[in-house]
Order: structure tokens, then C-alpha cells, then sequence
């Protein structure tokens, strides 16, 4: 902690017998492409000062106007690589790379300067390096679906069987090196110690493990599968011999699942609706109606948030004809965690969604910056972003990506709309329709291509000319393609819009709606 806030932060090493070192004009960076990023300053040296055989530690909470200590920039929780710069602002000191991380386990040498690398549940800022191990935490294996057709699936859509451990303690427990098991063996699956993000449960809360028998970098996957006739479940302590609990769920129906009728309680009873990673006394709050509209998940020349930052956001659309304070709804780019951020509860004014109308959040990992300032960062790979009620569980809304350019946004054709499409022209707390798509538009000296009927309610659409080209669909698929034809059918496309683009890039857009 320093000026009273939790901030990220980095610990500097010289060994012992280096004598002194001053440390400005050194450069530190997240990004190898960008060596200078920031710059140790000269205007303090008793700060930037180290001495062989202590630490110094930085602060990394993009609040340079802090001191000396503090860079310009801010560390990711997802993973990312840390890189020190010889004062010439080429030559590298020294670099690392981390994965993932959870709340307050730090990744450190396994001893001051060794080449091997630990996660530490009790990081040691300005001291030497050393791990203790922890002692064996109440949990309580909480709930079991063990036949499951249509309740939740993973991430990579599957409808597997799962459990879930419950931490009924005041401070979060990493299990890892716990045990796991279904069969006589009690030590059958170990949870992994170099993935915290998987293996950390908070406070009185709760971790889905999914089990069949796969393996993922992802998720907790055990190493076996439950039996649907019903079974016995133990979790074993880091020590390998200490029984934490040992729960026997009988056989049930499809996607019923058998749990303790209160967190943690001796008395179990059966879930028509189970409650994977909240509470077994889950009060269901039935959300608005409202939509993620919008997604901007590299933003380069787009739109400054306001600290004048160039910053991923997202947009929320609400299509009722009143406000909607969505102060207490839940956002996660995490399905392992759909509570990863919660709207806060105070200055409604900034989370209220108007009637007919847009709100913007600032996906930068900088919840400092303002209440619509996300806890995570979106990335412009593969992921997605999902919307929860004040509950915690019941989803409101999700939208998933694959890849998306620079400043070209992800939202919906119209807002509210089914169909989704890339556009080249965003369009931030304002309405999606009529923005630019991501294609190319008719020239101003090219003949307008015309379909007929448009919108299309038979089988067959005819053109003004003879096209050779392709057929898309809002999100850029290729339906067919086309040879000089001047009418095409249609029976086998869907309902929705289609964009025709001919070689020459004129394109025109076909609405079906049988």
C-alpha cells in the first residue's frame, strides 16, 4: 500500500556486494515495443538509489505524478512481460513474463536472484524471498451436477459434469496442492500450484471444478469424471493426509443437481435450478432488458475516455422507455468468473442507462479512473463479454469474438438487433444504425447496384446487372459466390441482412424476412 492505495507493484533486486546503484535514467516497460516507456527519474536519488543485497520497490499504477516510484503505466492481471532497460534505452537488463494472476499472490524468484520462478500466497515486498507454506483451510465441497445436458458448459462449450468447493473463511484460500477425488485414491487429482487464477477462492465464496477428465490452461479440469448414479466425493489438504471434507451425492435427474441446503450446512437437498459459483441460497433478481450494443476492444485513434486515454469500452443499450440504474449488475470477459466486476452502487448518475438510450464503460483495468471503469481489459482475440443481474447468476446478455481490428468495433446491426456486424465507424453512446459497416461503399462514380424485391419475402432476388462477386453475411462469412448472375436463390440463407459484393467493391445490402 502506498498513498493509501492497493496498487500494483514490482520489487527490484541487487545482489549483495554490488555496492550502490542508482537507478535513474533506467528505463521499465510492459511493452517490447516501446523500450522507454518509462524512465526512472534523476530527481530524487535517495528513492532511486538501491544497495547491494536489498529490493526497492515500484509502484505500477499509471500515477507518475505520484513520485518517483510510480510508473506511467499499470501491470495486467491477464499475463504480460515486464522488461528493465539499460539507460541507453536498447540494451535489456533483465525481462520476465507472467501469466494470469489472482487477488494478492505475488510471482517471485524462489529465492533473491535464482533463475526459478514461484507464485508466493505471502508475497514479501522488500524482503527476501520465501514461501510458507499454509495450513489446511475449512472448505466444503458444496454442490455436485453430475448429469448435465443444458445447465452451464465451459469454455469450450461443453456440458460437462462439475462440483463446486465452497470457502466459508474471512480471507480467500488457494488450493493449490489440495487433493481432489472420486475412488479410493484420495489423492487422485492435485490442484496445480503455477495457475492462482484457477485455484484461488475468495472470501466466502466459490470455485467450479469441471469434471472430465480433461485438461485446460483455462479452467479447473480435474482428472476424472462423476458417475451419475451417484458417489462419493474427497478434498484432501496440501499436506496429502488431513480429510477437509467428504460429501456422497446420490443419483439424480438431468441437470439436477444435489447440494448442502445452505452453504457449508450438514443437510443436502436437490437443485431443480442449480447454482454453480454462487450461493445455495441464491434469491434469483430477474434483470431489465438491456443489451451489450457495442464492443471496442483495441482502441488506437477511437475515443478518449476521461483522462483523454485511448481505452477499450463497451456499450450498454436500454430499449424501454424508462432509465434503468444498472448499479449492482455484474460484467466478466472471465466464464470462470462472472462476478469478476460489479457496477458500483454510488453516483447513479454515471450508471444509469437512459430510456431509448447508451452507456458507456471503459474496459482498462483502472477502476481508479471513475465508476464506469471495468476491474479488466478486453482483448481483441478470442474472448467474450458477458452481462449478469444484481444476482450474480442470472445472465442478462453475452457477446463472443474471434478477431477484430484496430479502431473497428463489434455491435449490433441495429441496436438491440439479433445480428451482429464490424463497424468501421463506432459510434460510442449513440445509435448503431446507419453507421458504416466494415466494407466497402459504392464510389461516387460507380453505378449503384439495386436488388428487388429488398426487403426479400419469396425465394428468389433479382439485381439491376449481372454481378460476379460474393455474398456475406453481417459478420463478414462468405454465404456464396456469385457469376455473372442477375438473380439468385435464396432459400437456403437465413432471415437477416446479407451484403453482395461485386469485384469491382461495389456492394449492396439484401434484407431477408420470410
Amino acid at each position: 500500500q502506498d498513498v493509501f492505495e492497493w496498487d500494483d507493484w514490482i520489487e527490484l533486486y541487487l545482489p549483495a556486494g554490488e555496492g550502490l546503484l542508482n537507478l535513474a535514467g533506467y528505463y521499465l516497460t510492459d511493452n517490447p515495443d516501446n523500450l522507454t516507456k518509462w524512465q526512472f527519474p534523476d530527481t530524487n536519488l535517495g528513492l532511486t538509489t538501491i544497495v547491494g543485497g536489498q529490493y526497492k520497490l515500484i509502484w505500477v499504477d499509471n500515477d507518475d505524478n505520484q513520485g518517483e516510484l510510480h510508473t506511467n503505466f499499470k501491470l495486467s492481471g491477464d499475463g504480460e512481460e515486464i522488461i528493465l532497460v539499460d539507460p541507453d534505452g536498447v540494451t535489456i537488463i533483465d525481462s520476465m513474463t507472467f501469466g494470469p494472476q489472482a487477488p494478492d499472490i505475488s510471482y517471485g524468484r524462489e529465492c533473491d536472484g535464482c533463475d526459478t520462478w514461484m507464485y508466493f500466497n505471502n508475497p514479501t515486498p522488500n524482503a527476501s524471498n520465501a514461501e510458507i507454506i499454509p495450513e489446511p483451510e475449512l472448505l466444503f465441497i458444496n454442490e455436485v451436477l453430475a448429469d448435465n445436458e443444458n445447465n452451464i458448459y465451459d469454455f469450450n462449450g461443453d456440458h460437462d459434469p462439475w462440483l463446486e468447493i465452497f470457502n466459508p473463511n474471512p480471507y480467500q484460500v488457494n488450493i493449490a496442492g489440495y487433493f481432489i477425488s472420486n475412488t479410493s485414491d484420495e489423492l487422485l487429482y492435485e490442484f496445480p500450484n503455477d495457475a492462482p487464477a484457477l485455484t484461488v477462492i475468495p472470501s466466502d465464496g466459490f470455485m467450479l471444478v469441471w469434471c472430465d477428465n480433461e485438461t485446460s490452461t483455462v479452467e479447473g479440469h480435474a482428472n476424472f469424471v462423476l458417475n451419475a448414479g451417484g458417489g462419493t466425493i474427497t478434498l484432501t489438504a496440501n499436506d496429502g493426509t488431513t480429510l477437509m471434507d467428504t460429501y456422497t451425492y446420490p443419483a439424480a435427474d438431468t441437470d439436477v443437481s444435489w447440494g448442502r441446503q445452505n452453504d457449508g450446512s450438514p443437510t443436502s437437498i436437490t437443485f431443480n435450478i442449480p447454482t454453480p459459483r454462487v450461493t445455495n441460497s441464491l434469491v434469483i433478481v430477474q434483470p431489465e432488458e438491456l443489451y451489450i450494443n457495442e464492443v471496442l476492444t483495441a482502441n488506437v485513434n477511437d475515443t478518449l475516455d476521461n483522462f483523454l486515454e485511448t481505452e477499450d469500452w463497451f456499450e450498454i443499450y436500454n430499449p424501454n422507455n424508462y432509465d434503468v440504474n444498472i448499479s449492482g449488475y455484474y460484467f466478466s470477459d472471465n466464464p470462470a468468473n462472472p462476478q469478476k466486476w460489479k457496477v458500483p452502487n454510488y453516483e447513479a448518475d454515471s450508471t444509469t442507462v437512459p430510456a431509448n438510450g447508451w452507456l458507456l464503460f471503459w474496459a482498462d483495468e483502472d477502476a481508479n479512473q471513475g465508476i464506469n471503469h471495468t476491474s479488466f481489459r478486453l482483448s481483441n482475440n478470442a474472448e467474450q463479454l458477458r452481462m449478469f443481474s444484481p444476482d450474480g447468476f442470472t445472465m442478462v446478455d453475452e457477446i463472443s469474438w474471434e478477431l477484430l481490428d484496430s479502431d473497428t468495433s463489434l455491435g449490433r446491426f441495429t441496436d438491440g438487433a439479433s445480428q451482429w456486424i464490424q463497424f468501421i465507424e463506432t459510434t460510442p453512446e449513440a445509435s448503431n444504425n446507419g453507421a458504416e459497416i466494415g466494407i466497402y461503399e459504392n464510389s461516387e462514380n460507380q453505378v449503384k447496384l439495386l436488388a428487388y424485391p429488398n426487403p426479400l419475402r419469396g425465394s428468389t432476388v433479382s439485381f439491376s446487372e449481372p454481378i460476379t462477386g460474393e455474398v456475406l453475411d453481417i459478420t463478414g462469412r462468405q454465404v456464396q459466390t456469385l457469376r455473372n448472375e442477375q438473380s439468385v436463390n435464396t432459400t437456403h440463407w437465413s432471415n437477416g441482412t446479407y451484403i453482395i459484393k461485386a469485384i469491382d467493391n461495389r456492394t449492396l445490402r439484401v434484407v431477408i424476412n420470410r
